[in-house]
């Protein structure tokens, strides 16, 4: 299995997907000095491709970041790609988390937390029960 990083200097876990065009896939089956590979997104993610197939495509069943949108994090779940969050932003040492199975999953609560459309709470919610 493969998790996909957004990446800043090949050391630092990015913000999120949004702040950076390098991203690492790290390959699960292989050691942290080997399992890396660092590209551009748009090589494994054109622009007009549908996100979850080509990710699947390239056997990449996981992502790792330390911030994701609620829709995002659906978007992503709904199609049985895993999403963790990131303790800090050193690459190694949570390659090293996430091969020990140390990683919590990203919750929709904190996901909630960096959303600009809500308010931080469903109960702010104007849209509808969906998002509960």
């Amino acid at each position: 299995m493969k998790v996909i990083i957004p990446v800043k200097d090949k050391m630092k876990i990015a913000s999120g997907f949004n702040a950076t065009p390098e991203v690492c896939v790290y390959d699960m089956d292989k050691e942290v000095s080997d399992g890396a590979e660092f590209k551009n997104w748009k090589e494994i993610i054109p622009p007009g491709s549908k996100i979850t197939l080509r990710l699947k495509q390239e056997d990449i069943r996981a992502v790792l970041t330390s911030e994701m949108q609620l829709l995002a994090l659906n978007l992503f779940r709904d199609n049985g790609i895993d999403v963790f969050k990131s303790e800090g932003d050193d690459l190694n040492y949570n390659l090293d988390l996430l091969k020990k199975g140390s990683l919590k999953y990203y919750s929709s609560e904190l996901a909630l937390e960096n959303s600009s459309i809500c308010g931080g709470s469903c109960e702010d919610c104007s849209t509808d029960d969906k998002c509960k």
